[in-house]
């Protein structure tokens, strides 16, 4: 079951009694005007919190709902919405309103392209459903959810749903999916694309699991379970006991040793960022051991692990090969480096400081490698990733580029898939020839004091006018993301009523259709607006 993303075709209102029973309030032609147009913007803005935190309508009209709006209103009083406001004539205005934002969106991606995203799970009763997000650097679209529980297990079936959102988004405008788990169907679709069985397409899973997926096979090497477990026992023991949290903070000598769970935005950085503080601590840790403070019987066990070599030796290994990798994804994460022209560089620094923590010593460093290498090749890399670090001035003229085989011919896959014409791809090749010598409008651009301080799409849109169709193909490449949807941490419950409207009336199915549309619309823009402050 799919429900319809909503199109440039305007479809009839609703026409059932929460639409008909209350219209927006008339306008006076008098001074109350201004009060007029507060009440509205106050209902809107009432109305917009309703949408995008998907809140029960029915709370507008609690006792402490009110109560709580009326002591925050001061001394103006406020015209309060009622659940036949929001249900009504306030949902079409938003509706009205989230179109807008949707197709000034949309308009964009003739320019920049854009990357459909992939957010698959399961629901309670066991369904298979996902939801679909495009994304371009002028923010998010939420476009349609799907229950695939009915073809979870055809490859062939599953292609042709992708097939059939890419040409509603515009076979022209997508330049790659991005999936956000490889479990499942959607690793076996992964799979399929792999094989080639879709070729009109790049696919690719998002950074974010491709680092927790190297992470858990690290984890492996170094039985990660079992140094957790003798972590926690020691953190545990100084937490419950506050004198020897206070023992522990006098020995600190200037090092913060108070031993938390660290938090972060991924979760599985967890626990490798609880070995890293307790590592950073050992040695406030160790001299606090060995002093004669230290007398009590039960901690026996605890002093015996402070002083196991072969555990701290282990736990220092894995903080030498996690440390790159949370750095790596902490940089790719952020809101300026989540696009494709940053990644395939990020990795191989990633490897190197690697090497480097372990003295380039080839027996230490190769084992990880190969896990890095692994989910790189079988998840991760996509001929998007070589023709991005190539068109990113930054690393190609001021870093150390390196043109080695897979970056020539990623380059070139991406010029064939974006561009059709052959006599575009002339003219693109041509100027790549430019671009590579630094020749023409290359020469200037290509200094340092250019390029600094410039995201590579925005370079390539500020620099390139004289070769409008490498200036075209650039953008659209350097504009894709490397994240995939989990970043927006859509709601699932509203998608899964969505997708199980049996028994609905078709004006009920049309009034949640809405509501989702724009919940989903409302929670992305939200989303962006708080990445834009962050950048």
């Amino acid at each position: 079951m799919v429900t319809n993303e909503r199109s440039g075709q305007k479809r009839g209102r609703r026409e059932d009694s929460s639409s008909k029973s209350v219209s927006p309030p008339e306008k006076e032609n008098t001074c109350g005007m201004d009060a007029n147009k507060q009440d509205l913007l106050s209902q809107k803005s009432i109305g917009r919190f309703f949408y995008e935190n998907c809140v029960e309508f029915l709370a507008v009209d609690s006792p402490s709902f009110r109560k709580m709006m009326t002591a925050s209103g001061g001394q103006m009083e406020l015209k309060l919405p009622d659940a036949h406001d929001l249900k009504g004539w306030m949902l079409q205005e938003a509706l009205k309103e989230v179109e807008v934002h949707v197709k000034k969106i949309k308009d964009s991606w003739a320019v920049t392209g854009c990357s459909l995203l992939l957010d698959a799970w399961i629901d309670e009763k066991g369904c298979d459903l996902v939801a679909f997000v495009a994304d371009c650097p002028a923010g998010p679209v939420y476009l349609k959810s799907c229950d695939v529980a009915h073809i979870k297990s055809k490859a062939t079936a599953l292609i042709s749903l992708v097939d059939e959102l890419v040409e509603e988004v515009g076979r022209h405008n997508v330049i790659q999916i991005v999936a956000s788990s490889t479990c499942g169907w959607v690793g076996e679709l992964g799979k399929s694309f792999a094989a080639g069985n879709n070729k009109k397409v790049f696919w690719s899973v998002s950074v974010s699991h491709c680092f927790e997926l190297m992470l858990v096979k690290i984890g492996k090497i170094y039985s990660l379970g079992y140094l957790i477990d003798k972590v926690n026992k020691i953190t545990e023991f100084i937490n419950n006991n506050p004198l020897v949290l206070k023992l522990v903070r006098d020995h600190r000598d200037g090092v913060d040793t108070t031993i938390s769970s660290s938090s972060s935005e991924f979760e599985f950085f967890k626990p490798y960022l609880t070995l890293e503080s307790i590592f950073k601590a050992k040695n406030a840790l160790a001299d606090m051991f060995a002093s004669s403070d230290w007398n009590k019987e039960e901690g026996i066990e605890i002093s015996k692990l402070m002083n196991d070599s072969s555990l701290w030796e282990t736990v220092e290994s894995v903080v030498k090969c996690a440390s790159p990798l949370i750095c790596g994804l902490l940089f790719l994460s952020t809101a300026n480096n989540q696009q494709v022209g940053y990644i395939y560089d990020s990795m191989e620094g990633i490897k190197e400081s690697i090497a480097k923590e372990f003295n380039d010593k080839k027996l230490w460093y190769e084992p990880l490698w190969e896990v890095i290498d692994d989910v790189w090749n079988t998840h991760l890399h996509s001929p998007l990733h070589a023709a991005g670090y190539f068109l990113n001035p930054t690393a190609f003229y001021l870093n150390d580029f390196h043109l080695d085989p897979e970056v020539a011919t990623g380059l070139m896959s991406s010029l064939l898939h974006t561009e059709k014409e052959c006599s575009i791809q002339a003219k693109i090749a041509t100027q790549l020839h430019m671009y590579r010598l630094g020749q023409d409008c290359f020469n200037e651009a290509s200094q340092a004091d250019q390029i600094s301080g410039l995201a590579p799409a925005e370079w390539w849109a500020q620099k390139a006018n004289q070769h409008p169709e490498l200036q075209s193909f650039a953008v659209k490449i350097l504009s894709q993301t490397c994240e995939g949807a989990s970043r927006y941490k859509l709601k699932r419950k509203l998608a899964e009523k969505l997708l199980l409207t049996e028994g609905m009336s078709p004006c009920e199915q049309q009034h949640l259709e809405e509501l989702g549309f724009v919940h989903y619309n409302l929670h992305l823009q939200s989303c962006k607006a708080q990445s834009s402050e962050k950048q």
